[in-house]
């Protein structure tokens, strides 16, 4: 490449960076991967159908409140989403 003087500069390429990202690497808080027994589920955005994932394990989640029927997946786990666990705490108050 040349500069506006007419000089040849020679360009160094650059490396490319490859270690690997902490974002793939599985972490866990306990030490032992089990996160979800003790801690509970870390939930991904709820659905227009009342059902989620779990961040870390992916389990299947639905909230029995918004889904009238059970999911047609057998391993789907019932936890309430945030407006049915707030109904069921102020019905517990009266």
């Amino acid at each position: 490449m040349n500069t506006l003087w007419g000089e040849t500069v020679r360009r160094s390429r650059r490396q490319h960076n490859r270690q690997i990202r902490t974002s793939t690497i599985p972490y866990s808080i306990t030490g032992n991967f089990d996160d979800c027994q003790v801690i509970g589920h870390t939930l991904n955005h709820w659905s227009l159908a009342g059902t989620t994932t779990c961040m870390v394990c992916g389990a299947r989640i639905f909230c029995p409140g918004s889904t009238p029927k059970r999911p047609q997946d057998e391993n789907a786990l019932p936890e309430l989403c945030e407006r049915h666990e707030q109904e069921s705490q102020v019905n517990h108050v009266i």
